[in-house]
């Protein structure tokens, strides 16, 4: 068998800034507040979410199951989100191409379900530090 593939592995995380989620979070962020300018909760929603992530991040080790909830609220943060860039896109909307929301709808989704990759991957990675 023949692999095509070569293997390159991700870079080590150093800081929340290093995880994928942190970036995804925070270019979704701020194309959503440069293109929308006049709502108010969907720009408190995207923007916690990156403030979360690094929260959960540096939450941890120290207190894992307030962790944990902060990734939760983040990923409650994307689905807020999501209802939020629906309902401006069906009533409010008249400057801004609908494909624009399908994007940012689809990012949001997108980032939920890394968000709670990385959740599963915290708690998979302290089971196997607590069996130690």
């Amino acid at each position: 068998m023949i692999y095509t593939k070569t293997y390159s592995p991700k870079r080590p995380v150093k800081s929340f800034l290093d995880l994928e989620v942190y970036q995804k979070s925070l270019a979704i962020c701020v194309a959503v507040v440069k293109r929308i300018l006049s709502q108010e909760e969907l720009h408190v929603c995207v923007i916690a979410i990156p403030r979360l992530i690094a929260t959960a991040h540096s939450l941890r080790f120290s207190d894992k199951e307030k962790a944990i909830a902060v990734l939760e609220d983040s990923m409650l943060k994307c689905n807020l989100a999501v209802v939020y860039l629906e309902q401006y896109r069906d009533m409010y909307n008249k400057d801004i191409e609908v494909e624009f929301f399908e994007e940012q709808i689809k990012s949001l989704l997108a980032l939920r379900m890394k968000i709670m990759r990385l959740q599963m991957s915290w708690k998979k990675f302290w089971e196997v530090k607590e069996n130690v």
